[in-house]
């Protein structure tokens, strides 16, 4: 598996681009399409299987694991700000926080080839994964990529999808899938004559 290949994508809904990828990857191994939900890094060893299929070495302890999943939901509750066009102070702050930790054991080294600049993880284990992911993110960000990054607010989704509308404007992961959910739900609630 490319490191940066994001995977399948609900209703057939178009991948975030470039190295954008490998985040969304990162932002959605809370969901496993083909398992019907269950956690893609339940364990420190299926979170290694995660970090081997994208050229890092698997063997996360369970420290490491805890440490990517903090970060992995706390960068998808920025997507979410992201959904509303607002920001998140507190998620902000706790990214620096974990980058603090994270950065020292992995750092990451700027790289000016391939016609632009890309930083990517000085080591190649559980912590260069997350230098990574940071760095994607930091990027995205000055690139101002990141705010096309939203999860979809349907209540039993959070997939995290990239908005390539024009003009910033998709609401859910799929229009088929979230979007005809929450509009019979809405549907259903106005029946019944309950707040929405």
């Amino acid at each position: 598996m490319d490191r940066f290949d994001p995977g399948p994508q609900p209703g057939g809904r178009a991948p975030a681009p470039g190295r954008l990828g490998y985040l969304q990857a990162f932002l959605n191994s809370f969901w496993d399409l083909e398992r019907h939900g269950a956690d893609l890094w339940a364990t420190p060893g299926s979170y290694g299987a995660w970090l081997a299929a994208r050229g890092f070495d698997p063997t996360p302890d369970s420290e490491d694991l805890a440490t990517a999943i903090e970060l992995r939901e706390t960068l998808r509750a920025l997507a979410l700000a992201n959904h509303d066009g607002r920001s998140d102070p507190a998620a902000i702050g706790l990214v620096d926080r974990i980058a603090g930790r994270v950065a020292p054991h992995a750092g990451l080294v700027p790289r000016l080839g391939d016609g632009g600049g890309r930083l990517d993880p000085a080591e190649n284990g559980p912590q260069g994964a997350l230098a990574l992911a940071l760095g994607v993110a930091l990027l995205a960000r000055a690139e101002g990529t990141w705010r096309r990054m939203k999860a979809c607010p349907h209540a039993r989704c959070g997939w995290v999808f990239y908005d390539h509308s024009r003009n910033r404007s998709g609401q859910w992961c799929s229009m088929r899938i979230c979007g005809n959910r929450t509009k019979g739900e809405l549907f259903r609630a106005r029946r019944r004559g309950a707040p929405a």
